[in-house]
């Protein structure tokens, strides 16, 4: 048995390339991400400093992007392995037919794929992981995002680290192959040995089935119900959508056998309309092997899904943030501090107009049942009736003229998600660690934007070490305000221009694992496109003897690496629908949620050319139809 896997890598190298490729990059990726979240937590630094802001917020981001690759690796490892188990069928007959055992085929097709991830998953590691780290972590660090002083493991440390990876690696890829290993038992010798040129054999199972209904009931529903119709506050539903995203992916993935045939039909449809006699046989390629199309469409799904719904989640809240500040300042100017700069907490008088500083402070809530150890919140230390005067926070309930020493006013998000109501007394736990109870005075609306708590300016400097403004509101003739070193002046209209409604350093991250897993996944797509035309090399001789010309056979080709990316991004449009029309829905933003149509786009198009471009090197369309002849006898 043995020497007939190693018969197999030695005379079809590229049916496994795929296969190798995807399990050696996952080691590298994931190995590198191991050593950075290892390395992060190295050092002891002291609490609450900002190395240890960064370092927690860095294994923050690694933990996630290593769950991401994995279930990458879950997806983009099965869809290869089940071709290349399904190019191997014939083999698999013969052997049959020979006398092997179902329960013998499938224990040496486990062990086949068990060797090619360790021995790829090695080969990545070693070739990889310590390269990529360091790459990490200076791009990383430079952007604020991993501690300067945090080193990398020792070597002994990698060395523990790698062998770990080879062995996960491994055990993902026997986990995505399940299937193939059931299937290469099932093989029935006599309908399989009267056609030589055997295609991937259907991917559909009973088993895939339950499990794919399973993860839509346990995972998908219960998330879309909780975000589209609990009371919870907003940025919790924020944080729900892209792990919606990440339930909702591989679900699709599961059940895109049953998927894919419906979406191909519109598909078909239009390759007929575009072009009547190419496009038919495009067509029925596509009809014809929808395990193939399903194998094509599946990364597709990944890379374009998770930009789409990551990249559109941050542009909804981005989106909210900005209408509510538009609507909300009323102000006729803004003053902030420049980088390195702090406000005064008292604004000077200045001739034609008033000057209302907000004093930057902190307030940390009481548990609740969505988190049990709650972090500070940003808050605001004014006056209720001079904030008023230069902020409409769209008060739900109460007033804003109440607010005054021992009192507060909270955000919706806070007050719905604690239950409070105008008049409870509240227990909560200021700036300097003192913890005084104030009652509520004010529920407003607009605390997307603004701080989710504004308490007494008295309080706020009480309680407030070293305070600061955290901007100064102007109204009435701003030009006349006296300008100071490390003081911005805008106006109303200037502020809003310039608005950054997100944290720089979240878009960066966001954008760090979007390009990770989009690449990766693209990748595998044009390993696993390559890997399909290898097995259709009867097929297109058979077309190229029937007349179909060279540049006729280079259409349908691409053709069906159209139909396979159409069918992908139909399923990543699921995906960003189910996860940001209920999130932006919940911010009142409308039911058209944003997008970040730049890095959409360009995912989209290197997508499209990720298939399109390796099934056309591979199936040498331009070819003269002796060669395709000879490649076909290869």
């Amino acid at each position: 048995m043995r020497h007939l896997f190693v018969s197999e890598v030695r005379a079809y190298p590229g049916r496994v390339a795929g296969a190798a490729l995807a399990c050696a990059i996952t080691a590298a990726a994931v190995g590198a991400c191991a050593l950075l979240f290892i390395g992060a937590g190295l050092p002891d630094f002291p609490e609450n400093s900002v190395a240890a802001d960064a370092a927690l917020g860095a294994r923050n981001l690694l933990s996630l992007l290593l769950s991401m690759l994995l279930m990458c690796a879950v997806v983009v490892i099965g869809s290869t392995v089940s071709l290349w188990t399904g190019q191997r069928l014939a083999q698999f007959a013969v052997l049959r037919a020979l006398g092997v055992t179902a329960g013998g085929l499938r224990r040496m097709v486990a062990v086949d794929v068990a060797s090619l991830a360790l021995l790829a998953a090695a080969a990545g590691a070693a070739a990889g992981m310590v390269p990529l780290a360091h790459l990490g972590k200076d791009l990383l660090a430079g952007r604020g995002l991993f501690p300067e002083a945090a080193p990398l493991p020792s070597g002994g440390q990698t060395w523990w680290t790698a062998v770990a990876v080879c062995l996960t690696t491994a055990a993902v890829a026997l986990l995505a192959a399940m299937a193939a290993v059931l299937a290469a038992g099932r093989v029935s010798p006599g309908a399989l040995l009267k056609d030589a040129e055997l295609s991937v054999a259907s991917s559909r199972s009973r088993i895939r089935l339950i499990t794919g209904v399973a993860m839509a009931l346990a995972l998908c529903v219960p998330l879309l119900f909780a975000m589209a119709f609990l009371d919870i506050p907003a940025t919790v539903r924020g944080a729900m959508a892209p792990g919606l995203a990440l339930v909702v992916i591989p679900t699709l993935a599961v059940l895109a056998p049953w998927i894919v045939p419906a979406l191909v039909v519109p598909t078909c449809w239009a390759m007929r309309v575009l072009d009547r006699r190419v496009g038919r046989i495009a067509a029925a390629g596509l009809r014809a092997d929808p395990a193939r199309t399903t194998a094509m469409a599946v990364p597709v799904l990944l890379a374009v899904g998770v930009a789409v719904s990551l990249l559109g989640a941050g542009a909804t809240i981005g989106r909210a943030v900005e209408r509510q500040t538009g609507e909300g300042l009323r102000a006729d100017g803004v003053v902030t501090a420049e980088p390195g700069s702090r406000l005064p907490v008292t604004a000077r008088t200045f001739p034609g107009g008033t000057a209302t500083p907000l004093v930057a402070s902190e307030v940390t809530a009481p548990p609740t049942s969505f988190d049990d150890e709650p972090a500070a919140t940003s808050a605001w230390g004014v006056d209720g009736p001079a904030l008023a005067d230069v902020v409409d926070l769209d008060v739900r309930e109460g007033r804003l003229a109440d607010l005054r020493d021992g009192a507060f006013a909270a955000g919706a998000m806070q007050a719905d998600g604690h239950h409070w109501s105008v008049g409870q007394k509240v227990r909560l736990t200021m700036a300097d660690g003192s913890r005084r109870t104030l009652i509520l005075v004010a529920v407003f609306e607009r605390d997307l934007a603004f701080p989710e708590f504004v308490i007494p300016r008295s309080t706020a400097l009480d309680r407030t070490p070293s305070p600061y403004a955290d901007r100064i509101l102007l109204t009435g003739q701003i030009r006349s305000w006296p300008k100071e070193p490390g003081q911005k002046v805008d106006s109303r209209a200037g502020y809003l221009a310039d608005l950054a409604p997100r944290d720089p350093a979240d878009d960066l991250a966001t954008r760090l694992i979007v390009a990770v897993v989009a690449g990766y996944a693209l990748l595998a797509a044009a390993n696993t496109c390559s890997l399909a035309q290898r097995d259709r090399r009867a097929q297109r001789s058979s077309l190229r003897a029937m007349g179909l010309g060279r540049f006729q056979l280079l259409r349908c080709v691409l053709y069906e690496a159209a139909g396979a990316t159409a069918v992908g991004v139909a399923l990543a449009a699921v995906t960003a629908v189910t996860c940001l029309v209920p999130l932006s829905l919940a911010l009142k933003a409308g039911p058209m949620p944003g997008f970040d149509g730049p890095w959409s786009v360009g995912v989209l198009v290197a997508a499209a050319l990720s298939v399109a471009v390796p099934s056309a090197v591979t199936a040498h369309p331009l070819s003269g139809l002796q060669r395709q002849f000879a490649r076909r006898s290869a």
